[in-house]
């Protein structure tokens, strides 16, 4: 599509919506019809929120780089495959998170690497004297994403930063996480409590302290409903993981396709991580599969106060030709308390 055509879509759009306000959610018209919060654009960047039909939504998703929701501020970019990944923030207009996610173009999921990983993260764990990439390194190609600057803006946000991490032969659990696929870490906590977590002999190549302090077991109120300490999913620089063995799909016999876990470290919750095959994008771009939403589990209680999320979405957008994961429906939890 030529951009004059994709203007001209933008402005029949336009034309066609009878509210043109800076709305905080979706809702209904003065006649009952059924609105969209829209961040009508021509471009990757910049764009106005405002409020158009539902018809015109879908239009403008189509053939218009426009998108759900307010419009968006980004993080620096950088490479992943033969495409680029950056985070995003979309705040409410009263600076409250509405999404918190990572972008990615879909060219990104061609040129991807091969081996195992980009051995940032090794330890000759039987002492040997070399490095085995399958054995003795963990994270497999990691990219740190810092948030936008503008994400000051929203107080209490929970998300600090964002890890992602590619996995080309996956990782462990042996039968059920390795295929490939994207590890999306929503970190709680700095980026230097992360850079801390050293590698080592113990648990998944992690130092035998660290591996102490990163499986310290969380105050029951704390621990996300239905998820289980797997203490062997400790990990050298990244955390410990707890997996949602009640109700995730792949432990119950179905195939892997995305999931959500949480991490831990010396007894506080220290990330909320989807994890997304490859194929699941892919199923996404062809449209095997469909855009949607998923619950996340909550723990009866916040060591922290702030905004976190109840739900995370998996989107394509053909119209920009890129994918969403994101951290969305964020509500306002104080320190402590039962929900």
């Amino acid at each position: 599509m030529t951009r004059r055509t994709r203007l001209l879509a933008i402005s029949v759009a336009l034309v066609a919506t009878s509210a043109l306000t800076v709305p905080t959610a979706n809702a209904a018209d003065a006649t009952g019809a059924t609105t969209t919060v829209m961040c009508v654009t021509d471009s990757m960047d910049g764009g106005k929120t405002t409020t158009v039909s539902a018809q015109a939504a879908a239009g403008l998703e189509e053939h218009t780089r426009s998108y759900e929701g307010p419009c968006a501020s980004f993080g620096p970019e950088q490479d992943l495959g033969n495409g680029s990944l950056r985070s995003y923030t979309q705040l409410n207009d009263d600076g409250s998170p509405a999404t918190v996610g990572v972008a990615f173009t879909h060219d990104a999921l061609a040129g991807l690497p091969t081996d195992m990983n980009d051995r940032h993260h090794c330890y000759d764990v039987n002492g040997d004297g070399r490095i085995d990439q399958n054995t003795e390194c963990v994270g497999g190609y990691e990219h740190p994403l810092a948030l936008p600057d503008t994400t000051t803006a929203a107080p209490g946000l929970s998300t600090k930063w964002v890890l992602v991490n590619y996995n080309p032969l996956g990782h462990g659990l042996p039968g059920v996480y390795d295929v490939p696929h994207l590890d999306f870490h929503f970190y709680l906590k700095p980026k230097s409590v992360r850079d801390s977590i050293r590698t080592g002999p113990c648990g998944l190549v992690i130092n035998c302290d660290d591996y102490t302090k990163a499986t310290k077991p969380l105050d029951a109120p704390y621990m996300p409903a239905g998820y289980m300490d797997h203490k062997e999913a400790a990990e050298g620089a990244m955390g410990n993981h707890l997996m949602d063995t009640d109700d995730s799909p792949e432990w119950h016999g179905q195939p892997f396709t995305h999931t959500f876990m949480y991490g831990d470290w010396d007894g506080n919750l220290l990330f909320e991580e989807p994890m997304i095959t490859k194929k699941w994008f892919e199923g996404l771009a062809d449209h095997t599969n469909e855009n949607g939403c998923y619950s996340i589990n909550q723990p009866a209680a916040w060591q922290q106060a702030g905004f976190y999320p109840r739900r995370y979405c998996i989107r394509y957008r053909p119209g920009r030709d890129d994918f969403t994961v994101s951290l969305e429906d964020f509500y306002s939890a104080p320190a402590g308390e039962t929900q």
